[in-house]
This record gives structure tokens, sequence and C-alpha cells, in this order.
């Protein structure tokens, strides 16, 4: 049952780890991160459901935009994987008696 949640867990880490590659993106621009739909930093096009999930979309794509083609940075899935084993590590450290 444990398993479960770890995984459940991990699938959090990644959203908020490309929340994360959102915010680090948008700041620097003075973008808002809470409105706007994400889109493709090189053709601008709005990033539809399918292609805004963490490390999978990358992976499906082969690291390009569905819409132009350009190579998408490694940055984000690696962000969004990094987070996903922080965040599994420290709620399993905070399990064990």
């Amino acid at each position: 049952m444990q398993i479960y949640i770890y995984f459940f867990i991990f699938i959090i880490g990644t959203l908020f780890g490309s929340f994360f590659t959102l915010a680090v993106y948008r700041i620097p621009i003075k973008q808002s991160i809470t409105h706007g739909r994400s889109y493709c930093p090189k053709c601008n096009h709005r990033l539809e459901f399918l292609d805004l999930i963490p490390v999978l979309s990358y992976i499906f794509l082969g690291g390009k935009c569905r819409y132009c083609k350009n190579k998408i940075s490694i940055q984000y899935p690696i962000v969004e994987l990094l987070t996903a084993i922080l965040f599994t590590t420290v709620s399993a450290m905070a399990a064990e008696p």
C-alpha cells in the first residue's frame, strides 16, 4: 500500500517541478505565474493538456514542440524529475519511525 502513496507523492512532485520551471521562466520576463496557459517559448502556440504532462510529454514528443518542432530544453524534465525525487525522498524519511 505504501508504494501507491509514494507513487502519488512522486506524481505531485513532478507537478510542482513543472510549476517551478514555469515560474523560473516567467518571473524574469514579468509574466503572471497564475494566469494564462503555458505556451511554446519559440512559436508561442498554446499548449494543450497532453502537452503539459510532466516528463512524459517530453519523452513522447522527443524533446520537441508538437507544433513548431523546435527543441525543448532538457532543463524542464530534469527539474520535474529532481523535484519528484526530492518529494518522495523527504516523505519516505518523514515516514520512518
